[in-house]
């Protein structure tokens, strides 16, 4: 009965931990065989319910260390949900000048996370979707996974 009972609380203390309140949207989408082409595209639909907190919305990506480059540009599309559109072209910094990786990870795969709208107010309720594009003269790139996480800033 002792051991049910640490159990139960130990599976408590790890799922309040594991929440993460500030958290609005997180999701990955897998590229075709771990290779970003110039023509395929990550789409993620967000809906958005508060349109009074500011939020922080991220681009994310998962990399190989097989990358042949320090940096990765990307387009990035918003539609609203009444049809606005924006676009936005983003560069994100892989390595250092020493061939260091800045994402983190270990093995062969490295992930980054790059703030690319800071304190930004949803003006209307309904769908987002963002649409991410690989904008490199090289037509495919060990890319493993892209990705948007929004976040709610002071939840």
């Amino acid at each position: 009965m002792k051991n049910a009972a640490y159990s139960v609380i130990f599976l408590m203390i790890t799922l309040l931990v594991s929440c993460d309140p500030s958290m609005v949207y997180d999701q990955y989408s897998r590229t075709e065989n771990g290779v970003w082409g110039w023509n395929d595209t990550g789409e993620f639909e967000v809906d958005i319910t508060d349109t009074t907190s500011l939020h922080n919305i991220y681009l994310q990506i998962r990399h190989t260390v097989d990358y042949p480059l320090s940096n990765l540009h990307m387009f990035v599309h918003v539609k609203g949900p009444s049809g606005q559109h924006l676009k936005d072209t983003v560069s994100f910094l892989l390595a250092t000048p020493d061939g260091s990786w800045i994402g983190k990870g270990t093995g062969n795969l490295r992930e980054l996370r790059l703030l690319y709208r800071k304190h930004t107010q949803f003006r209307q309720v309904g769908i987002y979707t963002f649409t991410l594009e690989q904008g490199m003269r090289t037509s495919e790139l060990p890319v493993t996974d892209i990705g948007v996480r929004i976040e709610r800033v002071n939840p």
